[in-house]
């Protein structure tokens, strides 16, 4: 089965195609390719699957039946699938990010709770577009915060986007610790110094990061309800 091509080697086919394309014809020649070679994919592992023992033996025209049916487009919704395949990956991916950032921040909330904090009282949930927000009860009105933003186990690009923006701190499930280059955690650090914020990790990733994040404000995150409580007493995570 052929792999799918990179996003440079579709370029360069569609440069091929047509060398005097203008940026608009370009980037529609990139996107009519992409569909080729989608179309393409779906045909090669339908066929790998017509291969296999169990049913390689059926009927030249049964399989044939089978590989239309497969292939055939399908409507969820106000969406046009180019098969019943790509509709199931499709929503399966959203459903399953959706539910795997809601059970981290659950997990998260969990300890909060477990140390007698009260949702709307002393901490908020997907409030001032962060994720958790915590209040050190010694002043008047609640005024002093701390924002918290939780991921699940991906930092991605938007991860250190989100808590430039939207956090002083950050709590994860991080299971790759490749995804902490020195650039990541650069930005990291030099953000969680100002807010006073830390960057709380598993401790299996924090160890294979132990030399990078050396002095810098990356921590545990079995230690995130010890600062909280810290928060709590005395304004100071």
């Amino acid at each position: 089965m052929n792999k799918f091509p990179s996003a440079k080697e579709i370029i360069q086919e569609a440069k091929t195609q047509k060398p005097e394309a203008d940026i608009n014809q370009l980037h529609a020649l990139t996107f009519n390719l992409m569909r080729k070679h989608r179309d393409n994919y779906y045909k090669d592992k339908v066929d790998e699957f017509l291969c296999r023992n169990s049913i390689a033996n059926l009927p030249k025209e049964t399989k044939l039946e089978i590989k239309q049916e497969l292939l055939k487009p399908v409507r969820g919704g106000d969406i046009l699938y180019s098969n019943f395949m790509e509709e199931a990956s499709r929503r399966i991916s959203q459903i399953f990010q959706t539910i795997s950032g809601n059970i981290a921040e659950l997990c998260v909330e969990k300890e909060l709770i477990d140390m007698g904090m009260k949702l709307n009282i002393n901490y908020l949930r997907k409030k001032e577009h962060t994720d958790l927000i915590i209040y050190w009860p010694k002043l008047p009105n609640y005024s002093k915060k701390h924002r918290i933003e939780v991921k699940n186990v991906s930092l991605r690009e938007r991860g250190t986007r989100g808590l430039e923006f939207d956090g002083d701190s950050m709590i994860g499930f991080f299971n790759d610790s490749s995804e902490f280059t020195d650039s990541n955690i650069d930005i990291i650090d030099k953000h969680c110094k100002k807010t006073n914020g830390w960057c709380y990790m598993p401790p299996d990733t924090l160890e294979k990061l132990r030399d990078k994040v050396k002095n810098k404000r990356f921590k545990s995150n079995k230690k995130f309800i010890s600062d909280v409580k810290n928060f709590i007493e005395k304004g100071v995570i």
